[in-house]
């Protein structure tokens, strides 16, 4: 005769804890993928709420995008190596820009508007080189205003600037072509014509303190012609000058008497 299960001792408290396990197996279960789904929800929101405002008390990076809602660059701040090329009418453009760390600034069409960039190092004879070069550029061109200080070779310059120069559109293909062109009178030709065409950068004014140690005003004419100089030496001599075309001085004031002549 067979005994029933019930009948075995202990057989009822033993389905019982049984029973208690596989429920609480259940509730482990449960509970360890509702901590887990959280965190990631939160995540998956937080990913996509782009709006979302953060606060850093500090961050390291080597670039930061600032960008729009339409994803087009406004502004750019970036390590030494990663500033990106000029943009000009929607396309890259060739820079002499090198590893210079700095920060680009862009218009409503995406194209480079000015921006700043900067560079220190000592030379091989253990002197300063380098400067900082803060430019505002026009629409469709390059830079018009820039404020900056160079020094190096044992020169020093600091000064605002205020420039003349064509539309990139005009000037920008013919520069292209010359750097590919082999010397020459090719080349030469090239480099003519991307002149005419409003490719070099003509100064029309500076006010600073010029590489000879004066404080300065100077007006230049179309070509970059210096037409008024307004200067004072460091030992402190003062005068105004006008010139012609040839940089020749027509006219000083004060005037020179015939002892200082």
């Amino acid at each position: 005769m067979k005994r029933k299960s019930s009948d075995v001792p202990g057989s009822n408290a033993a389905d019982e804890i049984l029973t208690q396990l596989r429920r609480q197996n259940r509730l482990l279960k449960m509970g360890m993928l509702l901590a887990l789904s959280v965190p990631a929800t939160l995540l998956l929101m937080g990913a996509r709420d782009t709006k979302a405002k953060a606060s850093f008390a500090e961050i390291d990076v080597g670039r930061i995008n600032i960008v729009s809602e339409d994803g087009a660059k406004s502004m750019v701040l970036a390590a030494r190596g990663l500033l990106p090329g000029p943009v000009v009418n929607g396309e890259v453009v060739t820079s002499d820009r090198g590893d210079k760390p700095g920060m680009v600034f862009y218009n409503g069409v995406g194209d480079e508007v000015g921006g700043l960039i900067y560079e220190g190092r000592l030379d091989k004879n253990g002197k300063p080189a380098g400067g900082v070069h803060l430019s505002m550029d026009r629409f469709g061109g390059d830079q018009q205003v820039a404020m900056h200080h160079y020094e190096g070779g044992g020169f020093m310059e600091t000064g605002l600037s205020v420039f003349d120069r064509g539309m990139e559109k005009d000037y920008g293909p013919i520069y292209e072509q010359y750097l590919k062109a082999p010397a020459g009178a090719e080349k030469d030709a090239l480099l003519a014509r991307w002149k005419a065409a409003g490719g070099r950068q003509t100064t029309r004014l500076f006010v600073g303190r010029t590489r000879g140690e004066s404080s300065a005003l100077i007006l230049a004419d179309a070509t970059g012609n210096p037409r008024i100089m307004m200067t004072v030496t460091p030992q402190g001599e003062a005068s105004l000058d006008f010139m012609d075309d040839q940089g020749n001085v027509i006219q000083s004031l004060p005037e020179k008497t015939d002892a200082a002549k």
